[in-house]
């Protein structure tokens, strides 16, 4: 990134599921506070249809696996299900560093649903020729909301993990397109 553009990235964005994915990148920036971090987690079909998975968006703190965190949880405490189009990101909780992030106001949370990952993975692939996988289509599809309220010379690093190849048969499930 230095020897890229001579300084620091303003923003970095990655996918959030259980969280190592963004974990991987802002650990780098975490006490940099001139990098705001800024995680997207799988609005699914949408916060208000409960087909979610984002436990720090919508979630409320509990326990799962012995750790404190966000979770999607019922009023008793039962774990919810989660909905995500991207596997990677159909989890119910969420790592206690991102809980921590969150909460100590270091870095900030968002939401993406399944439409607009599948436009996110379709934007990249369009515009650069890189399939990325679901999970991190969710962080394109959110630097592409995110962009054009931006000064050009805002430098905005996008986390990408994986390959979008493997999650062609569940995008082409997912607008109906029949491959033969």
């Amino acid at each position: 990134m230095l020897r890229t553009c001579g300084r620091l990235p303003d923003a970095c964005i990655a996918c959030v599921g259980g969280g190592s994915n963004a974990l991987g990148l802002f650990h780098a920036f975490r006490r940099d506070r001139r990098v705001e971090l800024i995680g997207v987690e799988a609005a699914g079909r949408g916060l208000e249809t409960g087909a979610h998975a984002a436990s720090l968006t919508a979630g409320q703190v509990g326990v799962l696996h012995g750790n404190k965190t966000y979770l999607l949880q019922d009023e008793t405490g039962q774990i919810r299900s989660a909905h995500s189009i991207s596997a990677g990101l159909d989890y119910p909780g969420v790592g206690p560093e991102h809980a921590y992030l969150r909460d100590s106001g270091r870095a900030t949370y968002v939401t993406v649903t399944d439409d607009e990952a599948v436009e996110g993975l379709r934007l990249l692939t369009a515009t650069e020729g890189i399939i990325p996988a679901l999970e991190s289509a969710h962080a394109v599809a959110h630097a592409a909301r995110l962009a054009p309220r931006l000064d050009r010379r805002r430098i905005l690093l996008v986390n990408l993990s994986g390959r979008g190849d493997k999650d062609m048969g569940t995008v082409a499930d997912y607008l109906g397109v029949k491959l033969t």
